[in-house]
């Protein structure tokens, strides 16, 4: 046997291999970092204000801000259980009180224009992230009301209560679903963004942030998809031939607070997150990281509204880079005409439950907005009852009813 020395890294040696993590295997793609020194300036020593606390993004945003040394943080929610654990957690990483952390929490329903009002003049933030709505596509195809009051209605109470109460930034979380709508939830993602443009002009700064399917280490798609593969249960999801983006939820927070720093003139803000991700793909790669490549996988056909795969724009969209190297923006038109008027209308119909006077005034609100069927793919039928990779847990993956994001 013959003993050889190590051999001692020349100058020139290429630098070894970056370990890739779990979650950039599952998203073809590496992680993005954001919310650096931008986001650090943007929160430092001010008020901040977070709707939709206790959603999945609501909470890591939450999280994130902390660290970032805010005078204050108001936690917004209406699920008190849930905000009272979100508040023991923060201040558990502080080491202290939630009170002494700086944080407060406020159980209100952005639907509650008066309530929620009362909160923010309260709060006087100086920014505005309103994560709040209702984000499971089968869910609001089904009541499109309750999406129309949730994502709507809600979002314009947040949009005159930052302008009445002299808010410098307010940040809305939008969908990739919103770029040229197939969908009920697409469209009232869209009319989310049309909502910041009629109110520029004022000392408020507004922008719009698309997010992509959002996945976690212990988020419910990968909990609920694990359990089914070492289960050996059949996985099913929508369509052979669906793709969807995905992004870390860690990403999806960062990009608000980038957004934040970034906007100018109500602009609408994408991540690069490449190409779409096959789902049956990404089914397969967690099966390989779970040491189980044996996966049995059975399709049930797109539900209403879904769609083989999202845009991160639409075609009539004219992108344009920022200062940030992984983050495009885009100024969408002109809100149309008699927007204010017609968005009393669709308020008074969702409220009157008239589930096809929304519809119409949806379309007659987008034009861009297309509802579509589709027909199931060639197979074998779809398995009685909710059998489905994802359940009302889980978020946007190409299965119904979606998993839960934003």
């Amino acid at each position: 046997m013959r003993w050889f020395p190590p051999r001692l890294a020349r100058r020139d040696d290429p630098p070894p291999p970056v370990p890739v993590s779990p979650l950039a295997l599952l998203m073809g793609r590496d992680e993005v970092a954001l919310a650096g020194l931008r986001g650090l300036r943007l929160v430092r020593g001010r008020r901040v204000l977070v709707t939709g606390a206790c959603g999945t993004v609501g909470s890591a945003l939450s999280r994130q801000v902390r660290r970032l040394e805010p005078e204050a943080l108001c936690l917004v929610d209406k699920d008190a259980a849930g905000l009272a654990r979100l508040g023991r957690e923060l201040a558990a990483e502080a080491g202290g009180d939630a009170g002494g952390a700086g944080v407060t929490l406020a159980e209100a329903d952005v639907r509650d224009g008066a309530r929620f009002d009362r909160v923010v003049r309260d709060a006087r933030p100086d920014l505005l992230f309103h994560t709040a709505g209702q984000n499971e596509l089968a869910k609001v195809e089904q009541d499109p009301c309750r999406g129309v009051a949730d994502n709507v209605v809600g979002t314009r109470h947040a949009v005159d209560s930052a302008v009445r109460h002299d808010v410098q930034r307010m940040v809305f979380v939008s969908s990739d679903k919103a770029a040229e709508p197939t969908s009920v939830f697409g469209a009232t993602m869209r009319l989310g963004e049309l909502l910041l443009q009629t109110a520029t002009g004022g000392p408020t700064c507004f922008a719009a942030v698309r997010v992509g399917n959002v996945i976690g280490e212990a988020g419910a798609l990968l909990s609920l998809l694990a359990h089914r593969i070492s289960s050996g249960e059949v996985v099913t999801i929508t369509h052979p031939e669906v793709a969807r983006h995905f992004m870390t939820v860690a990403e999806a927070a960062g990009l608000l607070i980038e957004a934040a720093a970034l906007a100018e003139e109500a602009e609408t803000f994408v991540l690069d997150m490449g190409r779409p991700v096959p789902v049956v793909e990404l089914v397969h790669r967690y099966a390989e990281q779970l040491r189980l490549p044996e996966v049995t996988i059975r399709f049930s056909g797109l539900g209403p509204g879904e769609k083989l795969a999202e845009k991160a724009f639409a075609d009539s969209e004219r992108r344009i880079r920022t200062a940030h190297p992984k983050i495009w923006a885009t100024r969408p038109a002109p809100p149309p005409a008699g927007l204010p008027q017609l968005l009393d209308e669709l308020a008074a119909a969702a409220g009157a439950g008239d589930d096809g006077r929304v519809r119409l005034l949806l379309r007659r609100l987008l034009p861009e907005y297309h509802p579509v069927r589709r027909p199931l793919p060639a197979g074998e039928p779809p398995p009685p009852g909710p059998s489905r990779l994802c359940d009302a847990r889980s978020f946007h993956t190409g299965c119904s009813p979606d998993p839960p994001g934003l």
